[in-house]
């Protein structure tokens, strides 16, 4: 039986636990489950093992060791899925993953991974370097048209701007789309620089999102991320003892706005909230969930992993009508 990462101090459990993900492929493990058919170099899509379609809305990158389905929400990765989907206790899931339960990367494919995994991450940190740098003020753009339409009035900080750029881009041939407006939001990492930034691309003059139908049925994403996700937040405010950490700029706008002088950061995704690493000025954490499955998770999962970090951690909802902070402030129900 393998050796369980228990009781270690944090920096060794979360080597061996991470070292436990690398050796295999996400897609082996969740490939048991439901069929996968490749898209790109390293993503697959599938229909979801965890609810009922008929149009795959399934997403595993083994790269990034990352699963999501754009139908129920669900994310995570090899761990989540073996305690979520196959019922495994976190320590059964640690110890399937450090024997031999699955196929196993050898050492010189995981070589060769990580120095691909690194050009591609310094690729996609310099695209979002260049799209922030083309960007401007929000004032008199489609970005205030959309925020104030969303109840955000507040003067909007420094790390939310407009810019033109494309949705569609193909690093491997060089092709791009259209430039499509959009709201902006720089994501820094501990160096304090800008390692990402998150687009919402908006239509109608910021009036709405923007909204398309693909060939297959399924919704394009009117937010995308570029750049480096993991360890990295859009600082809605500076780095300070006590942090408001929450997951879409929406609702980090509006804990900002309800709760002026607090420091409000957010997560580009809930599967990326437990992974951020906080500056060491930082001493405490409130976490401000979603009202939904998927929100409450992502908070539980950030409350154990920030807390046995040292953070004191609590952790807040919206009122049970509604759904999150942006639509308890615009009076919307779910």
């Amino acid at each position: 039986m393998s050796s369980s990462p228990a009781r270690l101090p944090n920096a060794e459990f979360e080597h061996l636990v991470r070292a436990a993900k690398e050796r295999h492929n996400l897609s082996d493990i969740i490939g048991r489950h439901t069929a996968l058919k490749a898209r790109g170099r390293s993503e697959k899509v599938g229909l979801c093992p965890f609810h009922k379609e008929r149009t795959p809305s399934f997403e595993v990158n083994d790269t990034k060791g990352q699963y999501y389905c754009h139908g129920c929400g669900k994310s995570g990765d090899a761990i989540t899925f073996l305690m979520e989907g196959e019922g495994m206790t976190f320590r059964e899931a640690y110890e399937a993953l450090a024997g031999d339960a699955f196929p196993i990367i050898d050492e010189a494919e995981r070589v060769r991974r990580k120095e691909e995994d690194d050009r591609r991450l310094a690729e996609r940190v310099e695209l979002a370097k260049s799209i922030w740098a083309d960007s401007v003020p929000p004032q008199g753009t489609p970005v205030e048209v959309y925020l104030r339409s969303r109840g955000i009035t507040m003067d909007l900080p420094d790390t939310v701007r407009f810019v033109m750029t494309p949705r569609w881009r193909n690093l491997e041939t060089g092709e791009v789309g259209r430039d499509i407006p959009a709201m902006v939001c720089a994501m820094q990492d501990n160096s304090d620089d800008v390692v990402g930034v998150q687009c919402v691309f908006l239509e109608d003059g910021g009036r709405r999102k923007y909204s398309r139908l693909r060939s297959d049925g399924s919704v394009a994403k009117a937010k995308l991320t570029f750049g480096k996700l993991v360890g990295a937040a859009i600082r809605l405010g500076p780095v300070a003892e006590r942090i408001i950490y929450c997951e879409g700029p929406e609702d980090g706008l509006t804990l900002a706005q309800l709760l002026p002088g607090q420091s409000v950061w957010v997560s580009c995704g809930t599967a990326v909230m437990p992974r951020m690493k906080f500056p060491r000025e930082v001493r405490s954490l409130i976490l401000a969930g979603d009202n939904n499955e998927a929100g409450r998770k992502a908070v539980v999962a950030a409350r154990i992993t920030h807390s046995s970090n040292g953070l004191l951690v609590e952790e807040v909802y919206p009122d049970p009508p509604f759904k999150d902070w942006n639509d308890q402030l615009m009076g919307v129900r779910s």
